[in-house]
């Protein structure tokens, strides 16, 4: 399956470019999703998927297998992540990948920046409350591959 190239109008409220990547873990039919905490500056109390900000010098596999550690505690295979789609705003790029390979079990090891973590089916997207909402063309092309 190709990439998806989505662009959306949603501007991130602090400055500068961003650059960022998010892993899609779907296991037994479910995506985890993370909760925002509540103070973050953006999207604060909203779902969205666990990465971060892509570091100087840092590939998006060498970012996504970082943010996986850092905020799940868990060691994503970076081999077995695979590009789905790419979310473009005014002010950042989040490249999506679908993992389908990691060690551990995915726990909230970021408690400040996620308030919970949540295995979610594919039906039951459309009932949260997205920190992005133009990203759920993206998460159901998780499921779809996943699935195949």
């Amino acid at each position: 399956m190709a990439p998806l190239i989505i662009t959306s109008d949603v501007r991130a409220p602090v400055g500068g470019f961003h650059r960022a990547v998010a892993g899609l873990m779907v296991e037994d039919g479910r995506v985890l999703m993370v909760r925002r905490g509540p103070t973050r500056a953006w999207a604060p109390d909203r779902w969205d998927l666990p990465g971060g900000h892509i570091e100087q010098d840092e590939t998006e596999h060498a970012a996504l297998v970082r943010e996986a550690r850092e905020e799940l505690g868990v060691t994503l295979v970076a081999d077995s992540a695979s590009l789905l789609g790419r979310l473009t705003g005014p002010n950042y790029d989040v490249a999506y990948y679908a993992a389908s390979l990691w060690l551990g079990c995915p726990r909230n090891a970021a408690p400040l920046e996620h308030s919970e973590l949540a295995w979610v089916a594919e039906d039951e997207l459309g009932g949260l409350d997205l920190a992005d909402p133009s990203a759920l063309p993206i998460i159901i092309q998780a499921f779809r591959q996943h699935s195949a």
